[in-house]
């Protein structure tokens, strides 16, 4: 799939009304009536970043660009992973999401 911000025309921090506004100004510059194909294109690229949760699950599993070194390197560098169990495990991945802001808060 090609980049859907870069189809949107809109930065990665845009936000739902960004995003929206974007889709629909380029609904009005190639309806499907028009261009069904490039309609479709913008289509998937709205469904793909209309709300933070699926810009969430874009930017962690469908971005081939996400570099998580830093991510791994901070989970490796709290404690050695081969001591760890699993709920200890979870805590550390969890906290180093936090600290790279995929997730906020404690759960």
């Amino acid at each position: 799939m090609v980049d859907p911000y870069k189809i949107l025309g809109v930065g990665v921090d845009a936000d739902d009304e960004a995003i929206r506004k974007a889709y629909l100004r380029l609904v009005r510059e190639f309806p499907p009536e028009r261009d069904s194909e490039r309609f479709q294109v913008i289509r998937r690229a709205y469904e793909t970043l209309e709300n933070q949760r699926k810009r969430l699950e874009y930017q962690l599993f469908a971005t081939p660009e996400v570099d998580v070194t830093p991510l791994l390197t901070a989970c490796l560098r709290q404690r050695n992973p081969q001591r760890l169990d699993i709920g200890e495990w979870l805590n550390v991945l969890r906290h180093a999401l936090k600290e790279h802001r995929f997730i906020g808060g404690d759960r």
